[in-house]
């Protein structure tokens, strides 16, 4: 059985070389990060497929630098800014830093939580000396939040938010004891404040997203446009309803989700997502040629077997 699922990689590997005939670079193998795997356990047949399937796989990445050299603008959608590659050019515009200026605040709350819950229960002294550290940066985020750049209404909420960490901080180290009731009771009075500031975070950061890109649209010409691909790095869990895809889909168009606009979990460098660019062409490069569909290499290898299993397409996101 093993050296069947041998022989069908060996297969579909030696398919992909076809796409490299009509365009070969000489690009690194950029995307395929995978540690080296030990054979010394296969077979000498298992062996000689796994050699010939990293050939394979090798002669397929080298179109990837004439794929590439193909787009003529990738947009990098960042937290904080928006990177616009062009060819050699690379242009950063920077987005309001306002988000980055609270989240130091609302991230005091996943703070506050880990730390009660660890402490729950505990009553050794150098335990409760980090609930003192915490306390004090509190105590610090008090006195930098007014100096942030955020609505003044915006501000006045995270203070109190962030005071109310600190009274009940305070009052369980006066304790020396806390429990999860009473974790959850102060995470619940501070959830009205957390969801209000996120809300109008988040409407200033859409604002300022948008007109930006509508500004780099109204600059580029439309065939440049109709070509362009966004991608929008997220976190390792990637999350439902991502703002920055959303606002991206509004300017460049939701039926782009997907096609020409990408989230992606676990990106935090420039270098990766270019990877993953590079990847997503390169398959559907493969997939107009071989399987006359642009998106086929996009689903599982196996997706026509799945999809008899559950009679549907599906990607499982976390759950909303």
């Amino acid at each position: 059985m093993k050296s069947y699922q041998f022989f069908i990689k060996y297969l579909f590997s030696s398919i992909l070389i076809v796409s490299n005939f009509v365009n070969c670079g000489q690009a690194q193998d950029s995307t395929d990060k995978r540690p080296p795997q030990s054979t010394s356990h296969l077979n000498e047949v298992d062996q000689s497929l796994n050699r010939l399937n990293d050939g394979f796989r090798k002669l397929y990445y080298e179109q990837t630098k004439a794929i590439m050299e193909q787009l003529p603008l990738i947009l990098i959608i960042g937290g904080d800014s928006v990177t616009a590659l062009s060819g050699k050019s690379r242009t950063v515009y920077p987005l309001p830093d306002v988000y980055t200026e609270i989240k130091a605040s609302l991230h005091s709350v996943l703070g506050f939580q880990g730390l009660m819950v660890t402490l729950s229960g505990h009553t050794d002294n150098a335990q409760w000396q980090k609930a003192i550290s915490y306390s004090k940066n509190l105590g610090e985020l008090l006195i930098l939040i007014p100096q942030t750049n955020a609505a003044p209404k915006i501000k006045q909420l995270t203070i109190d938010m962030v005071t109310q960490l600190k009274k009940a901080t305070d009052e369980f180290i006066k304790q020396r004891q806390v429990n999860e009731n009473q974790v959850q009771f102060v995470l619940s009075t501070v959830r009205p404040a957390i969801l209000t500031v996120a809300k109008g975070i988040g409407q200033e950061s859409a604002e300022s997203l948008k007109s930006l890109l509508v500004s780099i649209q109204s600059k580029t010409s439309k065939d440049v446009w109709d070509q362009t691909i966004a991608v929008i790095p997220g976190p390792i869990t990637a999350r439902l309803n991502n703002l920055n895809a959303a606002v991206t889909a509004s300017v460049m168009g939701p039926e782009l989700l997907g096609k020409r606009i990408f989230y992606s979990e676990n990106f935090y460098d420039e270098a990766g997502i270019l990877s993953y660019v590079e990847m997503l062409m390169r398959d559907k490069k493969l997939s107009i040629m071989l399987f006359d569909d642009p998106y086929r290499m996009w689903r599982d290898l196996l997706a026509d077997t799945s999809e008899t299993i559950i009679g549907a397409d599906f990607f499982i996101p976390l759950a909303k």
